[in-house]
């Protein structure tokens, strides 16, 4: 195995190895908002503090090992960037600011052999498991059904995304494993129902625009690694426009998920702001459909669901208080 131009020969441990192949410090924050979100929905009249613990526990333990089953899929594939990866510093920062300790792809680098990291993905995957079996029937089976489809979806897209040579399916089954998030913490105190169906459509259509935005300036790296995007299947003016039309609809979603729950202004109000920014950098970038926009468009784009989680988190707490 080559040796990776950014470790080098001398090896970090491998604890630390282990909390880098979760990218646990990248993005676990944004994976206890997105469950975060369905949950406090799911519960208008008060606080259910040991299941939204459990919830937002058995999230972040089975999103990371999703995040590991990633890069054991990706093994392979991750291992034809070593020898170019030096020459993409973007590329080599972006990876310094996802895996704070090796700076790298443990498994794809030798720190952690393939087989380690899959036994690791499925411990934390069981562990998740676990915590969801203590929650009351029938929630425990829903959650438990979302469990499994991130399990399977996670090495499904990263066959997909290798194989697609003329249209990028796989971004379409990336972005359901960030939608069914919010739907998974609301179904852990509710039935399924319309509201369920339109938090995973709100995040799902926010994050298949993200994804095209995300792929759009990381095009040369997929390149290299020989996967199509959307970007240079069709072309940024396209990516542009149908980031815009994504942005509406995920707004719209979270309108309907509003009025469904019967919430306050304050998460209304949270809705448009965000809306505001999401929508209007959109319709720049269409007008200017350049790389420097579409990579300040990602950052707006994260902005969006911030607004949204802060405006959810602010609208529970005056329900609750406004109940006692």
């Amino acid at each position: 195995m080559a040796e990776d131009p950014i470790v080098g020969s001398r090896k970090p441990p491998v604890i630390l190895a282990l909390i880098d192949l979760t990218r646990i410090l990248y993005f676990g924050p944004a994976v206890l908002s997105v469950f975060l979100i369905g949950t406090l929905l799911a519960m208008p009249h008060g606080p259910m503090w040991s299941t939204l613990l459990r919830v937002l526990f058995l999230g972040v333990v089975g999103f990371s090992g999703g995040f590991v089953l990633n890069d054991w899929a990706d093994c392979a594939s991750d291992r034809v960037m070593l020898d170019a990866r030096m020459h993409h510093p973007e590329y080599v920062e972006q990876l310094r600011k996802e895996r704070r300790f090796t700076g790298t792809r443990p498994m794809a680098a030798g720190i952690i052999s393939p087989s380690a990291g899959l036994a690791f993905a499925l411990v934390l995957i069981a562990i998740s498991g676990a915590v969801a079996l203590t929650l009351p029937s029938p929630h425990r089976w829903y959650v438990l059904a979302g469990l499994a489809f991130g399990t399977a979806a996670e090495p499904l897209y990263c066959v997909l995304k290798r194989k697609q040579t003329r249209f990028p399916f796989a971004t379409f089954l990336s972005a359901a494993l960030v939608g069914i998030c919010p739907a998974v913490g609301y179904l852990a105190v509710r039935e399924p129902d319309l509201t369920a169906l339109a938090l995973f459509v709100s995040l799902y259509f926010w994050e298949l625009g993200f994804n095209q935005l995300y792929d759009t300036v990381d095009t040369e790296n997929d390149r290299l690694r020989g996967i199509t995007t959307l970007s240079r299947a069709i072309g940024l003016r396209f990516v542009a426009g149908w980031c815009l039309l994504l942005s509406v609809l995920s707004t719209a979603s979270f309108v309907f998920v509003w009025r469904s729950t019967a919430s306050g202004s304050a998460m209304l109000a949270g809705i448009c702001a965000a809306a505001l920014i999401l929508i209007g950098t959109d319709a720049v970038l269409l007008a200017r459909p350049r790389l420097r926009t579409a990579s300040a468009a990602i950052g707006i784009h994260q902005v969006f669901v911030i607004i949204i989680v802060a405006a959810t988190v602010i609208d529970a707490i005056l329900r609750w208080t406004s109940a006692y």
